[in-house]
């Protein structure tokens, strides 16, 4: 391979000790250059894949997405897929087929999604709930709607809400730990509903909730 990701099968893990086989051979000329020079300890990043294929329901709401930003663009169904998948494979080095024979898995067609969910943020696409969001990107959803100030519920202009819990009367703002809270993108309706029903009657009601964010993104936000 050109770069440095390879997949390899786990043959067994003891503890924190794991042992590993590469599905081809270790590019081994591209690692001393990468290592040229440098006298320290290699350090690689693990991921566990999930194995089992996607659902119907991903599938679903990939094309409803699709057909969303069709509507709000002009552009064909079919011109929005080719550009989605062309990022995935920039991002991957693999294609993804969404047949019913296809070998790709959750993982993939939740980063597809992620991938399609990118431009209709960017887009600022009126998404439909005919279909709903798939948990294995709920979460990253509620991000999106956190970076762009977008309300999760209605689409509306939001305000980032402390949603599980509140800073608190009394309290220095500046002291407080604020990557222990959850936040969610609100509009000013749905905040008041919120605190009006009270939290889990409002949980229950529209199935959102609060997602942590690291200090980076904090900043970043203005949070």
């Amino acid at each position: 391979m050109a770069n440095l990701l390879y997949l390899a099968k786990v043959k067994s893990i003891d503890d924190r000790e794991m042992k590993i086989e590469l599905a081809e051979d270790l590019n081994i000329e591209r690692l001393q250059t990468v290592y040229h020079g440098y006298a320290g300890a290699r350090y690689c990043e693990l991921r566990f894949l999930d194995p089992r294929s996607f659902s119907v329901d991903q599938r679903k709401y990939y094309y409803a997405l699709l057909g969303d930003i069709s509507a709000f663009t002009g552009h064909l169904i079919e011109e929005i897929d080719d550009n989605v998948r062309w990022k995935f494979k920039a991002l991957t080095g693999r294609n993804i087929s969404l047949s019913n024979a296809s070998s790709n898995t959750k993982d993939d067609v939740v980063l597809l999604t992620n991938i399609a969910l990118d431009l209709a943020f960017e887009l600022n696409v009126s998404l439909s709930d005919k279909i709903p969001i798939p948990d294995k990107n709920l979460e990253y959803y509620f991000y999106k709607c956190l970076t762009h100030r977008k309300c999760c519920i209605c689409g509306k202009h939001a305000d980032i809400d402390h949603f599980d819990e509140t800073v608190g009367m009394g309290n220095n703002r500046d002291k407080v730990d604020k990557t222990k809270f959850t936040y969610c993108a609100l509009c000013r309706s749905h905040h008041t509903e919120k605190h009006t029903i009270g939290l889990r009657a409002f949980r229950n009601k529209y199935h959102v909730y609060g997602i942590t964010l690291n200090a980076e993104t904090i900043k970043r936000l203005n949070i």
